[in-house]
């Protein structure tokens, strides 16, 4: 198939898929889907309720874990979803046993004549199978109910209790007590600490020249074999990174990764290793186990928060910084970041050590509360350095797309500062447990924050430069599946919002799950507004508007593409006229509009009671704030119907004239001769005067007036306008043209040339065509010689006069030249008065005969020019 072929066949074929499409859609689907059994659902739903029961009982009991109530929220969420499953499956059951029974209409009562036995036997199977149906929809209801309170009430008791030992008050560390019993109690942990780490280094150490010996030494050789690998390939990526540097912040963002890749995974890996290593050979006992996991959990935060400070900062390298912010502001937050996740990770291994030990609990509390106090006076400390200065700010790499400053910054300071304080306080009054927490919520947040820079910045330039650059998927989209440019820029950027929304709502969700917000609870939520919410027997959700907005894109689809068929292949093939065709096609969008709109109303679950309420609602605002739109709306219809105007009239409309080109549904479309157009409300058209000049005739009328001089011969002009229309091509020969000779004037006659042509389309360029013809062959005419002069009569007396005159004039002037007298010429005097003297030398001749004759004529000017 060549490629005009295909793209002569795409439309035709996009245009029909989507067309069969929708009319597979507007299928009665409901006939497809078969009802559940009655009998089985209400077998899954009995069953159900027995497992809810057992869900009751754990949660009645006060002494549930919270490891407990998590086993029976998960229990929990396969049962509702199975009630959902259920409930969609039995209501259209019932509305169908409600309808069979509302067909036989109610009950006779004593007085009316008895129903026959068929109709007895009918009614009474038909109301058993509505009242199964009934009944099982409300105990499906009901127990849809009873779970999703179940679910409610297990999340609230895990945020009760989460609370209740986050803001336990125990004792303070400035305790005596406390620091008593840990005193009294330190050589017996130190006793326990011996015995358990020193009988495992001389396992350990005796291991090591055993065959279990090998296994470790390979762990350490990887270990040390990747910081090797970092050392020598990190600097290549780079040079190769700074090879391809542009101004799009690309380059920035693929260093910050690389950065944050090389710098975090090897000694995570690491760690990783040679834990597996100890594990495979059977080195790490029960007790050691979490120490050895806490000491690799910590050098693995350790590397990744450096790495992500050093990625999104760059210290000394405020080219590849992709935060803007000062050289002095970069280095503090990087020493800032790398100091708490050393505190955090040698805390996480001091609470592994003293769970190993079996420690008291005082001892705990005084670990806990050194190690927050610790955190919070570095943190403190680095806020401290972050004080503002007078250093000038050097511009960031991505400085536009990551705008941070000290301005900006300074909420998240003093935020900072208020939790150190509060660490510091409730180490202080005895609250360890919630210092602890809020140490770890400090870092971590931080870590999310450096994450959502990264990732926002990843979605922003990544994307883009996928679909709109000049790699070679982008290449690949625009040359293989023939997409342009502006619509690879359109998805990219639909797509970089898409992204952008989904990584801050999974964002908010990690920052809210160590407050006791779970994912399954914000998934719940999520999903009870997606799939909706039952308000007055109506669902409301997101879900039916997407797919009644759906519907409704389709509907439109399958709309136009019937309106072209009709209006290129379909209605060009019939003898219709082009109003016709236009009604036609204007009505039958009217009927697809229609359509979609109810298709989409009743994908909502609007019934048609509920949609008479409405529009009754709605007719009051109508009537008032719509009035015009409706107005114009019925007049289009009228339009339509009764069809006073068609396109392609030639119409008049107060001061416009012109084709009628659209008759939309508010207005009227006409182009007026000069191709400007003129938008008309369809009630003007209704109520107002409109001068139809086709309105029985589709010809057009071609009117040319033209004036000649009263010397050409009447005769000559006529047969050249004749033979003018009768020579064009699309003047009709029945009526053939026709010249009148309108008017004799004093100096000219007026002719007019009147020609009718098929299609009042046309009537222009026929006039400017005729007016090029009739102006060639009015030139070729010969003009008569005698047409030159002019003869007026009943002058001569006056003529003899001014000839005289003209005559005593020139025989005065030569007089005076010859004699040699003085020719005064007199000249306007000045304002003030004075008069101004003659001229001693005589004038020449030119300006005397100039002074002298002026307002006597031009005979006689002429003649002392010529003396």
């Amino acid at each position: 198939m060549t490629s005009r072929a295909r793209r002569s066949f795409g439309p035709l074929a996009g245009r029909l898929g989507a067309f069969l499409f929708a009319l597979f859609l507007l299928l009665p689907l409901s006939a497809l889907a078969q009802p559940a059994d009655p009998a089985a659902a209400r077998a899954r739903v009995d069953s159900i309720r027995g497992e809810l029961t057992q869900i009751e009982t754990v949660l009645a009991n006060p002494g549930a874990s919270d490891a407990e109530l998590a086993r029976q929220r998960g229990r929990l969420q396969p049962l509702l979803d199975q009630l959902r499953i259920v409930t969609e499956e039995q209501a259209p059951r019932f509305e169908q046993a409600k309808l069979r029974l509302e067909q036989l209409g109610p009950k006779p009562d004593a007085k009316a004549p008895p129903e026959t036995a068929d109709v007895a036997r009918e009614r009474e199977a038909r109301e058993k199978g509505f009242s199964e149906a009934d009944e099982t929809l409300k105990l499906a209801r009901a127990t849809l109910l009873q779970a999703e309170q179940l679910q409610t009430s297990i999340g609230d008791l895990r945020r009760e209790r989460f609370a209740r030992t986050l803001f336990a008050p125990g004792p303070s560390i400035l305790s005596p007590d406390v620091w008593g019993t840990t005193l009294a109690a330190l050589p017996s942990d130190l006793r326990a600490s011996q015995l358990i780490f020193g009988d495992w280094l001389s396992v350990f150490s005796t291991a090591l020249w055993s065959g279990r010996g090998l296994l470790v030494a390979l762990g350490f050789l990887g270990a040390v074999g990747l910081y090797i690998a970092r050392a020598r390939y990190l600097p290549r990526l780079t040079g190769r990174l700074a090879a391809t540097e542009d101004s799009s912040g690309v380059y920035c963002l693929h260093s910050a990764l690389l950065r944050l890749l090389a710098r975090a995974a090897p000694p995570a890996l690491a760690s990783w290793l040679i834990y597996a290593a100890l594990n495979a050979a059977g080195l790490l006992p029960p007790r050691i186990q979490p120490v050895i996991l806490a000491i690799v959990f910590g050098l693995a935060l350790f590397a990744f928060v450096q790495a992500l400070a050093d990625a999104l900062f760059a210290p000394g390298e405020p080219q590849h910084r992709l935060v803007s912010v000062m050289e002095s502001t970069a280095r503090t937050v990087v020493w800032m970041a790398g100091s708490l996740a050393i505190v955090m990770g040698i805390g996480k291994v001091l609470e592994a050590w003293l769970q190993a030990i079996a420690a008291g609990l005082s001892l705990s509390i005084i670990v806990r509360g050194v190690v927050a106090t610790v955190f919070a006076l570095t943190l403190v400390a680095g806020l401290y350095r972050l004080r503002d200065n007078d250093e000038i700010e050097q511009e960031a790499c991505l400085g536009p797309y990551v705008p941070v400053d000290g301005a900006s910054l300074g909420p998240v300071r003093i935020l900072a500062w208020i939790v150190g304080i509060a660490i510091i306080l409730a180490v202080l009054l005895g609250y360890v447990v919630l210092a602890t927490f809020l140490t770890e919520q400090v870092l971590w947040l931080g870590i999310l924050a450096g994450a959502f820079v990264l990732m926002m910045q990843l979605i922003e330039l990544e994307i883009g430069s996928l679909l709109t650059g000049e790699g070679r998927f982008a290449l690949t989209l625009r040359a293989g599946i023939g997409l342009r440019a502006a619509t690879l820029q359109k998805i990219a950027v639909v797509l970089t919002g898409a992204l952008k929304i989904v990584l801050i709502v999974v964002a908010i969700m990690l920052t809210l799950a160590p407050w006791g917000l779970e994912s399954a609870d914000f998934l719940t939520s999520l999903r009870a507004a997606f799939f909706g919410v039952q308000i007055g027997g109506v669902t409301i959700s997101l879900s039916s508007i997407i797919v009644a907005g759906f519907l409704f894109a389709l509907g439109l689809a399958a709309t136009r593409s019937l309106q072209g068929w009709l209006d290129g292949k379909f209605l060009p093939t019939t003898t219709l006229d082009p109003g016709l065709r236009n009604s036609i096609t204007t009505a039958a969008g009217y009927l697809g509009y229609a359509a979609a709109v109810a298709l989409a109303v009743s994908s909502l679950g609007f019934s048609l009671e509920r949609l008479t309420l409405v529009a009754s609602a709605l007719s009051v605002g109508i009537g008032f704030g719509l009035q015009s739109v409706v107005s114009n709306f019925v007049s289009g219809l009228i339009l339509l119907w009764e069809r006073p105007i068609r396109v392609g009239d030639q119409v008049l409309v107060g001061d416009a004239e012109g084709i009628v080109k659209r008759i939309n549904v508010r207005s009227t479309e006409i182009e007026t001769f000069d191709r400007s157009s003129v938008i008309v409300p369809n009630s003007n058209l209704v109520s107002g005067v409109v001068r139809n000049r086709v309105r029985s005739d589709r010809t057009g009328r071609v009117l040319i007036s033209i004036s000649v001089p009263r010397s050409f011969d009447p005769s000559a002009v006529r047969a050249a306008l004749h033979d003018a229309g009768e020579a064009h091509g699309d003047v009709l020969k029945k009526p053939p043209p026709n010249v009148l000779f309108r008017k004799i004037g004093t100096t000219t006659m007026d002719f007019d040339l009147v020609c009718v042509v098929g299609e009042v389309d046309i009537v222009g360029r026929v006039t400017s065509d005729l007016n090029y013809v009739i102006h060639k062959r009015l030139a070729e005419l010969e003009v008569p010689a005698a047409a030159a002069q002019l003869t007026v009569k009943g002058l001569e007396g006056i003529e003899q006069s001014l000839g005289d005159i003209a005559g005593a004039v020139a025989r005065e002037t030569k007089a005076r030249r010859a004699t040699g007298s003085k020719v005064s010429v007199k000249r306007s005097r000045p304002a003030d008065g004075e008069a101004e003297a003659a001229s001693d030398a005589p004038e020449p001749a030119p300006e005397t005969g100039k002074d002298e004759n002026a307002g006597k004529g031009d005979s006689a000017g002429k003649d002392e020019n010529k003396e």
